[in-house]
């Protein structure tokens, strides 16, 4: 038997989730429940005239798992279900999250404050709004869709109303708070802002490289002029040496030549002795 605790839990979840899908467009159609879920089943008439359906799934066990997302899964799959939503009370593993976003499937926690959020009289109503809204709010204030002022996705109140990247709201101002009128917010992921400062900071790793390269271009040049002085400088370094090794080569073949010569002679006087005896033989 269930508690009046659990009871009073379970009411406030179910309530809950009708918000949500009351929110989002979709008319509750039935509520399927059990010992192991609540199943609400909803659906809405799309802008192109399309029928969606929609089904928002509680389990009655707190520990939800990899189990329990395939399962529902499964059931999304053979139904042919637009959009699936799993309403968990304690944490999910790791595991089960990675499974819900291969399947497509959303998690809200039931702690979360998307539940009867705009209850609140401190939050204003949002409303997003159709493709044809928008062309003529861009042109009637004649400005592009990224100059509207950004909201981000992980917004609770653009959870409660399903709201995308890139979509419009309208967000009525709350007369309690002393405001009125309406202003607009258009829907961003939750990384541009990190990726904002991400690409602040590549840019000035590029002006760093940049400044490296120039540096080192600027070397390179330094280089290129100075080679041709050192080529110079080192071809009159050749040639003071080459005419150092023939200046001291010169001599070297003077004492050669001249020891040539000595020898020349001394053949020759020693071949020319014979035949000057011969001669004086002759005369006696």
């Amino acid at each position: 038997m269930a508690t009046k605790e659990q009871i009073a839990k379970e009411q406030r979840i179910a309530s809950g989730v009708k918000e949500i899908l009351e929110f989002r467009g979709f008319k509750i159609t039935t509520i399927n429940e059990n010992d192991e879920f609540m199943d609400v089943y909803a659906e809405k008439i799309g802008e192109d005239d399309e029928k969606k359906t929609a089904l928002a799934r509680f389990p009655k066990n707190p520990q939800v798992g990899v189990k329990t997302i395939r399962v529902l899964g499964k059931l999304q799959a053979e139904e042919e279900i637009d959009e699936a939503l799993l309403i968990a009370e304690a944490p999910l593993t790791h595991y089960a999250k990675k499974e819900s976003v291969k399947l497509g499937i959303e998690i809200i926690s039931s702690s979360n404050p998307l539940f009867n959020i705009f209850d609140h009289e401190v939050v204003p109503h949002h409303n997003k709004l159709t493709n044809k809204e928008i062309r003529s709010f861009l042109i009637n204030y004649q400005i592009a869709k990224h100059q509207i002022p950004k909201i981000l996705e992980t917004d609770p109140a653009v959870k409660a109303i399903q709201a995308k990247p890139g979509d419009v709201l309208r967000i009525v101002r709350n007369p309690i708070m002393g405001e009125q009128g309406a202003y607009y917010r258009v829907v961003i992921k939750s990384t541009s802002r990190l990726q904002l400062t991400d690409v602040s900071k590549k840019k000035k790793k590029t002006t760093t490289k940049k400044t490296a390269t120039k540096k080192v271009t600027k070397k390179t040049e330094t280089k290129a002029k100075a080679k041709p002085a050192e080529k110079k400088v080192a071809e009159k370094k050749t040639a003071t040496k080459k005419t150092e090794t023939k200046a001291k080569a010169k001599p070297a073949k003077k004492k050669v030549a001249e020891k040539k010569t000595a020898t020349k002679k001394t053949e020759a006087k020693a071949k020319a002795k014979p035949a000057e005896k011969k001669a004086a033989a002759k005369k006696k």
